[in-house]
C-alpha cells in the first residue's frame, strides 16, 4: 500500500484529466465456483495516480498493472478535449501460494478491463 500512497496525483501526472473510470472485471477459467465481484474505481484530480491492482484471488502473489494502458489512451486520446476510453484484457502473472511448493505456475485469473478518461470542462 505504500506505493500507492506515494504516487503523484491524478492532476500532477495528467492535468487534463477530470475524472478517470477503472471498471474491472475478473474471471477464473479454471473454476466453476462464482468469480470475483466486479471493481468500478471513479478516480478524481487530487487521487493518487496509482493503477495496479491486486489479484483478487487470496492465495495469489500478482497483480494487475494498468499503467501503461492508462497512460497510452492518454497520450492517443486526450487530444482536443475529448473523453478518451480503452478497453483490453490482461491475464495475472503471479503464482498462486498453493503451488509454490510443486510448480510454479502462473495464476490463471484473467482482467477484462475499461478505462474512461474525462477532459476538464472547457472554461
Amino acid at each position: 500500500m505504500g506505493e500507492h500512497l506515494q504516487a503523484p496525483s491524478l492532476s500532477k501526472l495528467f492535468p487534463g484529466i477530470e475524472q478517470l473510470r477503472v471498471e474491472l472485471v475478473f474471471n477464473d477459467p479454471n473454476t466453476r465456483f462464482p468469480q470475483p465481484s466486479s471493481q468500478l474505481r471513479t478516480l478524481y484530480p487530487a487521487a493518487p495516480a496509482f493503477f495496479r491492482f491486486a489479484c483478487p484471488c487470496a492465495d495469489c502473489d500478482g497483480d494487475f498493472d494498468l499503467t501503461g494502458a492508462v497512460t497510452g489512451m492518454v497520450a492517443k486520446g486526450m487530444g482536443r478535449s475529448r473523453t478518451a476510453s480503452l478497453d483490453g484484457r490482461v491475464t495475472c502473472q503471479g503464482v498462486r501460494f498453493r503451488d509454490h511448493a510443486l510448480l510454479q505456475t502462473p495464476c490463471p485469473m484473467e482482467l477484462t478491463f475499461r478505462l474512461r478518461a474525462e477532459p476538464h470542462p472547457a472554461g
